[in-house]
């Protein structure tokens, strides 16, 4: 069944959209700021010719997003364990739920592997307890939990915020996708996934920020948002330890891939090639070690074509390695994935787009900067 749209009403710009979202979205809960992160998140891994999501790998998206977020805040009284909805909600079996269900599911399966003794994945990302599982003695309890917590989540996404993300005052029609309730999933419209890939650094930001908002009012904090923010969305969260850090450090021969100098053995500065700002990527591949003066001149910008063929080339070349080093770690592999976004994200840019290399700092990417990118990834 797909939700009628108001046939008087223009279609919104899908960036727009996402604004007036951001400015009209409830204020009592996160759930459709969560979905719009899993939008950005998904719509550079998306098809062009079929840009689909089926509800298994929305619900899976959207779970990733929000695993660390049960991470103990350290607020100004203590620990808190911080709530994502302000509405209590009565159970069919008498109980009350007095958070969302996503993070009622996540506090689940961290207590799982808590009782387990297995605490300390609990600051890890749940690609890396997903690795971390397989082929332990509860493996097979935590693939059935886990499927149990996508279920209920898939369920509780239809309900809120799926089929309401985009009612607005106006009642305009949907602008980001149709929604099929009783089979797969929510198809993006017409250059909505392009749309979306275009500006996620722009995007990203703002609705992580609207996130970190709620979630403090929610929780009555009076710290600054910007520490809730750091809490929440930090990439501090995602960091890999420091024995793979001094890893990659010797995979790249002791020196930074892009200005050839020393790095120190005990590691350097992580840079992730596709910017954390853009599009969330814990794969390997995507790590390099850099100097720290190298990494603030890249700050969160793009690689332009000579940078793009030297990362490629030592992952290449060290593909082997690379992957031993993240099984040994128990963290996320593959090149394809990452180069498969990386396709996405650059065949949408603006030739105007500012893009780094050591040599030349940032200058626009230009027509025959970017034919050079999409052939190398290709």
């Amino acid at each position: 069944m797909t939700i009628p749209a108001s046939s008087s009403s223009a279609r919104l710009d899908p960036i727009q959209g996402v604004l007036e979202i951001l400015d009209r979205s409830s204020k009592t809960g996160t759930n459709k700021l969560g979905l719009l992160l899993t939008l950005l998140d998904l719509a550079p891994t998306l098809d062009r010719d079929d840009p689909s999501i089926t509800r298994p790998t929305m619900a899976e998206r959207y779970l990733e997003i929000h695993w660390e977020h049960a991470r103990p805040y350290a607020g100004a009284g203590g620990e808190l364990t911080l709530r994502q909805s302000s509405v209590s909600k009565r159970r069919n079996d008498g109980t009350t739920a007095d958070d969302t269900t996503v993070m009622q599911e996540i506090h689940r399966l961290r207590k799982l592997l808590a009782d387990r003794g297995c605490g300390n994945l609990l600051d890890k990302p749940l690609d890396v307890v997903r690795h971390s599982a397989e082929g332990s003695p509860w493996q097979q309890e935590w693939a059935e939990e886990f499927e149990t917590a996508l279920v209920k989540v898939r369920a509780a996404l239809l309900k809120n915020p799926v089929d309401k993300l985009q009612n607005l005052p106006g009642d305009p029609e949907p602008f980001l996708y149709n929604v099929t309730l009783d089979e797969s999933g929510l198809t993006l419209l017409p250059g909505v996934a392009e749309s979306l890939t275009r500006f996620a650094g722009v995007l990203r930001p703002l609705v992580e920020f609207r996130f970190a908002q709620t979630v403090a009012r929610i929780n009555r904090i009076t710290q600054p948002v910007d520490d809730v923010y750091s809490h929440l969305f930090g990439r501090d969260r995602i960091m890999p330890p420091s024995s793979m850090r001094r890893r990659l450090v010797q995979l790249q021969g002791g020196r930074c891939i892009f200005s050839g100098d020393s790095l120190p053995t005990s590691g350097g500065s992580l840079d992730h090639v596709l910017p954390w700002s853009r599009v969330h990527l814990s794969q390997i591949e995507n790590f390099l070690m850099t100097t720290s003066s190298v990494n603030s001149k890249k700050r969160d910008s793009l690689l332009a074509p000579a940078a793009l063929e030297r990362w490629l080339d030592h992952v290449h070349t060290k593909s082997d390695e690379i992957r031993q080093c993240a099984d040994d770690h128990s963290w996320p592999t593959g090149i394809d994935s990452v180069r498969r976004v990386a396709s996405r994200i650059y065949e949408v840019l603006d030739t105007s787009t500012g893009v780094w290399d050591y040599e030349h700092g940032i200058r626009p990417l230009g027509p025959e900067g970017k034919g050079e990118v999409l052939a190398l990834l290709r």
